[in-house]
């Protein structure tokens, strides 16, 4: 009787049980399916978005050169120019972070600040060179190229209903033997690109190649051990070494910098957290921790102060906020050094700080580790109410302050009075040269993005 009793109420339960974790299962894995899914549509849309973006871009390169018209050449080229920099975000949305496509990536580059800097400048004074002329025809066969491979691989993702996300887990895999089309398609790309002839891109390109290599060898000190390192992302991270697993690997060749790629695995981390620590002078210039953000908890303003204190704990002092947004529950800022006043944009730092519980989860002090170093600041020639009067009189100035920025054209530093503008409902910034009065840059800001100038 008391078994039959027992049975009555523990069948009953048993079976919501089963169901309740049947259910729980099954939405699980469309919770799962969904999210997968979402990711093949953006990795599918990125590719099909390349495709379209480097079709153009071969079109309008071939239109430059039969342009007989200055008047028409300046619109050509910045069509150029805005495609390659489309076809860049393009790839930067591909999974494609295991494999080294930086020559390509860096061609698309080059075409974008070739295109810019001559559409830019006066062509009736100063009009297209043969040189020019002839790397515009270097490009527009070099695109051929690229074009021509894309549409292959194009046409057999489409026919063979190839998915990105088996590339991702191919490449992650590292398994040499896998033949997969996509991944092949993009190895000939990145091959084809290695081989181009070499291209004249004239002395304002060649002089920011020369920057760049510059500033990669300017970080600087003694030669750090894996051994260290792995000591440094423990001090780092604050994790317990008695209960953490780390492995250390030296970074791909395709890093602008050498360091070594240390993961760390912990029971105090949900998921295993990844960074880069360089082989000279042992300094963190990424990390980054996945780890699911919960539900908010905190405000914009904790979450800065948080960043502020973690850059602070590992020696970025006089650090103020310069850009601030929210994603995804997290705060994203990018922190710079404030000198005399005056903000030091190319030693950026940027910060992601999940808004949870205000742990930092991601961080990148690369260009920081780049520029870096003690700067002897001029005063400026121009005030700021003379910088203001070389603004569009239909925009209106709200704030200004001097700032430090990278030149467009030479990547050499620039002292600027840095105003912020609005504009028809649009926020811009405007960069007016503090010694020669010139303008220098405009930068549109993004919806939810905080000005530069603003407090």
């Amino acid at each position: 009787m008391v078994y039959g009793a027992i049975a009555r109420v523990a069948l009953p339960v048993a079976l919501v049980g089963l169901v309740g974790a049947g259910m729980w299962g099954y939405q699980e894995h469309n919770e799962k399916n969904s999210v997968l899914i979402k990711a093949e549509n953006q990795y599918q849309r990125a590719f099909h978005d390349l495709n379209h973006h480097i079709d153009k871009l071969h079109d309008e390169l071939g239109k430059s050169l039969v342009i007989n018209s200055r008047s028409q050449m300046t619109p050509s080229l910045t069509n150029v120019w805005r495609l390659a920099y489309a076809a860049q975000s393009d790839v930067g949305q591909l999974p494609l972070t295991l494999m080294p496509f930086n020559n390509t990536e860096e061609f698309l580059a080059k075409v974008a600040d070739f295109s810019y800097r001559v559409a830019v400048r006066d062509l009736d004074k100063n009009p297209l060179t043969n040189q020019e002329y002839q790397t515009l025809k270097s490009l527009y066969n070099n695109s051929k190229s690229i074009q021509k491979q894309l549409q292959h691989v194009q046409t057999k993702v489409i026919d063979k209903r190839l998915r990105w996300m088996d590339v991702e887990t191919a490449l992650a895999s590292d398994d040499k033997k896998t033949d997969n089309t996509i991944i092949d398609g993009f190895r000939t790309i990145e091959k084809k690109v290695q081989e181009f002839p070499e291209v004249d891109w004239g002395v304002g390109i060649k002089s920011l190649d020369k920057k760049k290599q510059q500033r990669i060898k300017g970080i600087d000190g003694n030669p750090v051990s894996k051994e260290e390192a792995q000591k440094i992302a423990l001090s780092f991270t604050g994790l317990d070494p008695a209960n953490t697993k780390v492995e250390v690997d030296d970074n791909g060749k395709a890093e602008t910098y050498s360091a070594y790629s240390v993961r760390l695995t912990s029971p105090q981390s949900p998921t295993p957290i990844y960074m880069d620590v360089t082989k000279r002078g042992g300094k963190v210039a990424w990390l980054m921790n996945e780890r699911d953000v919960g539900e908010q908890r905190m405000s914009m303003e904790q979450a800065e102060a948080s960043a502020k204190k973690f850059l602070e704990a590992h020696g970025f002092s006089n650090m103020v906020v310069a850009e601030k947004d929210g994603y995804e529950g997290m705060a994203v800022m990018t922190f710079v050094p404030e000198q005399d006043g005056v903000r030091i944009y190319p030693d950026a730092v940027a910060v992601k700080t999940a808004l949870d519980n205000g742990t930092v989860v991601s961080f990148n002090s690369t260009e920081y580790l780049f520029n870096h170093k003690q700067r002897i600041l001029s005063k400026p020639k121009v005030t700021a109410e003379q910088a203001k009067k070389k603004v569009n009189p239909s925009v209106k100035v709200t704030d200004q302050r001097l700032a430090l920025i990278e030149g467009k054209n030479d990547g050499n530093e620039v002292l600027c009075w840095e105003l912020a503008c609005s504009f028809e409902g649009n926020s811009y910034m405007v960069y007016i040269n503090a010694m020669t009065g010139e303008e220098e840059e405009i930068v549109k800001m993004t919806t939810g993005q905080e000005s530069k100038a603003t407090e």
